[in-house]
């Protein structure tokens, strides 16, 4: 099987853990690092030997990679892409079974499970692979990105037209009041072994709105938002909305 390992990186993050993959089909050809660190870094990491390396503006944390490599390569997609952040072990994002699990794959697998959630999320948490949260916890923003003030967010280029996750949702999706989600499960960091024909679920145009919605920050809102969606549109439960269209 055609497959490909996407890894968003940044502050200078240590790679090494890579070369465990090469025991499951990957190698310096199929392993694509988007690279944010500064290339003044002090004692900047050398990683060209564990992949190609593009260099990445530090915006859009890495759903912006995420929209990035999948219109860059959206008409030649491999059978799997496996997207993960380089700081995949070292914040706990998922176990290394799990993740080997995500690398041997022909089906789509959220990379999650063993981060210690905080308390308020426990009641939330089914299982060590699977968690949610309320969509209301989502409208409060300022507990999402609590570097945002309200009208920090006002000042973002696409507010006010989208002030919150609902709205968020309705811009993404077509969506009544009724149909929007009462829980939201995803994978935090939005690490996913998604296959071709997920991805190919969506437009060119859904992608460009994860770079588009962005590109003005590190850590957007937004950012979040799109983690928050990612599981539910790659299973294609929503239908993209495309009364708005991102030049």
């Amino acid at each position: 099987m055609n497959k490909r390992l996407i890894v968003s990186t940044h502050s200078n993050f240590n790679l090494e853990w890579l070369k465990m993959t090469h025991s499951y089909g990957f190698s310096q050809e199929n392993i694509f690092i988007y690279d944010r660190t500064p290339d003044d870094f002090l004692d900047k990491k050398s990683i060209n030997h564990l992949g190609r390396v593009i260099k990445s503006p530090n915006i859009g944390s890495n759903i912006y990679d995420i929209g990035r490599y999948i219109l860059d390569h959206y008409d030649n997609l491999p059978d799997m892409n496996i997207f993960v952040k380089g700081n995949l072990f070292e914040k706990q994002f998922t176990s290394e079974k799990r993740f080997i699990y995500a690398l041997n794959a022909k089906w789509f697998v959220p990379i999650e499970g063993t981060r210690s959630p905080a308390p308020r999320y426990y009641r939330y948490f089914v299982n060590d692979n699977f968690f949610s949260v309320p969509v209301e916890w989502e409208q409060k923003n300022l507990t999402i990105a609590p570097i945002f003030s309200e009208e920090d967010m006002k000042r973002t280029k696409i507010y006010p037209r989208i002030s919150n996750f609902i709205e968020f949702l309705k811009d993404i999706f077509i969506l009544n009041d009724e149909d929007i989600p009462t829980m939201i499960s995803f994978a935090p960091g939005a690490n996913y072994a998604v296959p071709k024909n997920y991805i190919l679920k969506y437009s060119k145009n859904f992608y460009k709105k994860m770079m588009c919605y962005t590109d003005y920050n590190n850590n957007p809102v937004e950012a979040h938002w799109f983690e928050r969606i990612l599981k539910l549109a790659w299973n294609g439960c929503l239908e993209e909305n495309l009364s708005y269209m991102v030049e």
